[in-house]
């Protein structure tokens, strides 16, 4: 009896390219699509491989509904022997017409695991260093898949292309926030990302903690708020400024006698306030918790003499220019002397710029304070 046809129309194809861009934010990015997709197309299997175009084993095999011990001994024992791979770059490829019976006869194994199987496919590249391989299945008992359903395929493949440079620069960027993260929880920095408006949008575990002691600065109504009204004004204009120059570092007394903080208020990158996107980042700095930076960590890191670095270090930790000679020992000239030379150094125009260069540097600046 033949196998019954099967009308793989795609009539939800709006519906599968909503879920391709939206899956890239799920859990499990790509899932949601690799199901939806393999509905419509009328597949047994939607399967999504992604890794380095460089043999060695995917990052990500993804096969939603199926068996997920197949995915596991696929990579473990029949992906480096697969012959469908290679297939020419954005051009979907029937399985039937890529793989010769003497490649099969080479591979065995596959041979086996591909005897009950039609499969159509379609490999993308990004900058020769990223492979998605997209494969669809029928079992036998389903209709062979026929040049229509190739066709359908190959329409979703800019979309599919387009998906995949999304995600390459989302994993970046999240790999990017994660080192971030972690180097600002070794200095022991408090970072708030604030709107126009004064109302944190993120706020990471040690700025809370300072926020949470309600002493000089504290988070009221999802709004950070400051005791003394004058320095509340100047964060008040930075936010609200359409053009907020450099970084702004302000000194916050604590009623308790505790000692200052140390504020640096900075624009935040790449972001639009008028769309309600942060207006500017804040960096907390508590000088009774937080390791202190070293003059020896900022003349390594940041290439500077024994005396600038010194300056620098003491600059980092929130001391104005007059307490800066009176701790080392030195005139006040000689202080803006060593400035002058780290501006140059260092490529910063503003002492504000210098302290947020320090304070986006790798960890390993600081030792804990005695």
């Amino acid at each position: 009896m033949p196998a019954p046809q099967i009308q793989s129309d795609y009539a939800d194809l709006p519906g599968v390219l909503a879920t391709l861009f939206s899956s890239l934010l799920d859990a499990e990015p790509w899932a949601a699509f690799l199901d939806h997709l393999r509905h419509a197309a009328q597949a047994t299997y939607a399967t999504l491989i992604l890794g380095p175009r460089t043999g060695a084993p995917p990052g990500l095999i993804l096969t939603p509904g199926a068996d997920p011990g197949i995915d596991a001994e696929y990579a473990r024992n029949l992906f480096a022997s697969d012959p469908f791979v290679g297939l020419p770059e954005g051009k979907v490829v029937h399985f039937r017409d890529f793989v010769s019976e003497e490649a099969l006869r080479r591979a065995p194994e596959f041979r086996a695991f591909m005897s009950n199987l039609e499969v159509l496919g379609v490999d993308l590249h990004i900058a020769g260093r990223i492979e998605l391989r997209l494969r669809l299945t029928r079992a036998t008992g389903q209709h062979p898949f026929a040049r229509d359903d190739a066709d359908r395929l190959q329409k979703l493949v800019p979309h599919v292309r387009i998906a995949l440079a999304l995600f390459d620069r989302l994993a970046t960027v999240e790999a990017d926030q994660l080192i971030y993260a972690g180097a600002v929880a070794q200095m022991a920095i408090g970072v708030v990302t604030l709107d126009r408006e004064g109302k944190a949008l993120r706020v990471n575990p040690r700025a809370a903690a300072i926020l949470a002691e309600h002493d000089g600065i504290a988070l009221r109504h999802g709004a950070v708020t400051l005791d003394d009204s004058d320095l509340a004004h100047q964060l008040h204009v930075r936010l609200t400024a359409d053009t907020p120059g450099d970084a702004l570092t302000l000194r916050v007394p604590r009623p308790s006698g505790a000692g200052d903080l140390l504020m640096v208020v900075g624009r935040a990158p790449a972001a639009d306030p008028a769309l309600g996107g942060p207006a500017a980042v804040l960096f907390l700095t508590d000088p009774t918790h937080s390791p202190r930076i070293t003059a020896a960590a900022v003349r390594e890191r940041l290439g500077l003499t024994q005396g600038e670095a010194a300056v620098t270090a003491e600059l980092a930790e929130g001391l104005a220019t007059v307490e800066i000679a009176a701790r080392l020992g030195i005139s006040l000239n000689t202080v803006r002397a060593h400035l002058r030379s780290i501006f140059s150094k260092t490529g910063v125009r503003r002492q504000g710029q210098l302290v947020q260069l320090v304070h986006h540097s790798l960890p390993g600046l600081g030792r804990p304070s005695t």
